[in-house]
């Protein structure tokens, strides 16, 4: 047999203590902690185009409704696509809502996002093959998740954008008769983001001192 396959079998029983110990990958809870939505990102980290194809790569491998697979996706990192991306995407919507309603909150707690020099420099965009509808949405929830995930695992952190120009979405080559329906972010966190438990609402994310929290429900709240 090859290798020696019996022999290293026999001296693994011999000698159990020697056994090659195998440590997994991390955890999905591990990973969902990270998996924070991030709206500054280090420009000192750079996404290629291989990282982002290996994000897109976990729509092959996921759940679709009806199993339609009606999502395609466009990657963004060149120069000339980033300077349009970040010039037609918002980000930050309660902090445009609440200094709208109340000009006098110091800028530091509800800043104009992103920060100069905090601006995404990858992207995915989502399209749908169709308009969108309920099915799609489901499929359009899921692809996202898995693609944070992903990113996450490789060390990334991503938001997920549903505020934007359409119109400029639809300026790439090749996305003739497809409709947008989201962008994913791409990038290394240069922020630092916590997660608040709470017990009721309000629910939205502010920034204290340059720290964003999010607020989360408990298990014994969200458990009919």
């Amino acid at each position: 047999m090859a290798d020696n396959y019996l022999e290293k079998r026999f001296e693994e029983f011999r000698h159990p203590e020697k056994k090659p110990v195998r440590k997994g990958g991390p955890s999905l809870d591990s990973l969902l902690l990270r998996n924070r939505s991030t709206r500054g990102f280090s420009h000192g980290r750079k996404v290629s185009e291989d990282e982002l194809l290996r994000i897109v790569e976990v729509n092959t491998r996921i759940a679709s409704s009806k199993n339609q697979q009606a999502l395609r996706f466009k990657t963004v990192c060149d120069e000339d696509g980033v300077a349009l991306m970040n010039a037609n995407i918002k980000m930050g919507a309660l902090f445009r809502v609440r200094r709208a309603a109340d000009p006098s909150v110091p800028e530091q707690d509800c800043p104009s996002l992103p920060l100069p020099g905090t601006e995404p420099q990858a992207f995915i965009v989502v399209y749908g093959t169709h308009p969108e509808d309920a099915s799609l949405d489901i499929d359009l929830g899921i692809a996202l998740q898995s693609m944070s995930l992903k990113a996450v695992e490789m060390g990334l952190n991503c938001l997920m954008i549903r505020a934007f120009n359409r119109e400029a979405m639809l300026s790439f080559p090749g996305t003739e008769g497809l409709f947008p329906l989201a962008v994913l972010a791409v990038g290394k966190s240069a922020e630092r983001i916590f997660l608040v438990p709470v017990e009721d609402a309000p629910l939205d994310y502010y920034r204290k001192e340059g720290v964003h929290y999010v607020p989360k429900l408990s298990l014994e709240k969200i458990l009919l």
